[in-house]
């Protein structure tokens, strides 16, 4: 069938959305619950587009012939910039401090869109200083900062409740707790995350709510302390995807450049034949034996989206670093190490 999009004729199949129809076609629209291989269920309101006179979400609206469809117009703009000015009022302000800062969609976005002027945020004087801190300790009730489990870390004040991690869970660790405009996405009862920490969740989150769980000053502490030999040992896949995280905040291709940068002084890739975990707790012994270096100073990096090894780690495996944290240490190393940001 064929549909016609900003005036222009494009080939779509049945069963396919007007977003499906774009992202293939190279037409850009926004969105935040957006994810590959999940439900699309217009929660965030950013992929509107106009089709007959009104606006629908594109990630919902199923395509059929002679379908006409605007991705752009004033109107359009007018409502995504709102509703992105909602999902961003939570936000502003904590990006310096936020794990996700640089590689948080809807920073990106913000930024995208431009949206400096807050509407839906009280002004100094708008409300009383009691209104004001009933307001704070209203919010802040339904927070729920964790970092009990060894793998995931949440902060749900940074959550827009997209349902990515609700969907993506195979699990199903995630839902809705609470009703009306007290919900949050939590955990059945409010409990500790208690998962096997495929980290889908971490992958999936579009903001800080939910990001990889490490030690990061000492991790930056091991790197630079020069009577340390630090081994980057990369699992099977990992360097491309570290790489597309990296490309959001640094130029640099080149993936052992920026390793060796970062303080490793060995560098080990993993081939089909040696992806077992027991076989990087043993590079520990060989570099020992084959080095003569202390055991006691050799540290073991394991950078892997297998983040559940964290679980495992002992005195042969001292670290297991996701592509998302490798991408954050070459943001912020400097800023960890003179202690002007903790993580």
């Amino acid at each position: 069938m064929n549909i016609k999009i900003n005036n222009k004729i494009y080939e779509a199949k049945e069963n396919e959305t007007v977003l499906d129809v774009c992202k293939r076609e190279g037409i850009r629209i926004p969105t935040l619950c957006g994810f590959e291989g999940l439900p699309r269920e217009g929660v965030c309101r950013l992929c509107l587009v106009e089709m007959g006179g009104r606006l629908m979400t594109s990630c919902t609206a199923k395509v059929s012939e002679g379908l006409e469809v605007i991705t752009e117009n004033e109107k359009i703009e007018k409502a995504r910039r709102i509703n992105l000015e909602l999902l961003w009022a939570d936000h502003a302000g904590k990006c310096a401090t936020c794990k996700k800062n640089q590689m948080c969609e809807l920073q990106n976005l913000a930024l995208e869109y431009k949206i400096e002027n807050f509407h839906f945020i009280p002004r100094k004087g708008e409300i009383t200083g009691a209104e004001e801190l009933d307001l704070i300790k209203d919010n802040w009730s339904r927070v729920v900062v964790e970092n009990e489990n060894p793998c995931i870390s949440r902060n749900s004040e940074l959550c827009i409740e997209c349902r990515r991690c609700i969907n993506v869970c195979p699990e199903k660790k995630f839902g809705f707790n609470y009703r009306g405009n007290s919900v949050v996405v939590g955990t059945p009862y409010e409990k500790v995350l208690d998962c096997s920490f495929c980290g889908k969740c971490a992958e999936a989150c579009p903001t800080g709510a939910l990001t990889d769980q490490n030690d990061y000053v000492k991790i930056v502490d091991d790197l630079d302390n020069l009577e340390k030999f630090s081994v980057a040992v990369l699992d099977l896949g990992i360097e491309e995807k570290i790489l597309k995280v990296i490309g959001k905040i640094s130029p640099e291709k080149d993936l052992n450049k920026l390793l060796i940068n970062l303080g490793f002084e060995k560098i080990v890739k993993l081939g089909k034949e040696n992806l077992k975990i027991e076989f990087v707790k043993n590079i520990k012994d060989e570099y020992s034996r084959t080095k003569k270096i202390n055991q006691q100073d050799i540290v073991i990096f394991f950078i892997s989206s297998r983040i559940y090894e964290k679980a495992k780690k002992d005195k042969n495996l001292d670290y297991v670093l996701s592509e998302r944290e490798v991408a954050r240490l070459v943001r912020d190393k400097e800023k960890i190490k003179e202690g002007k940001i903790k993580m």
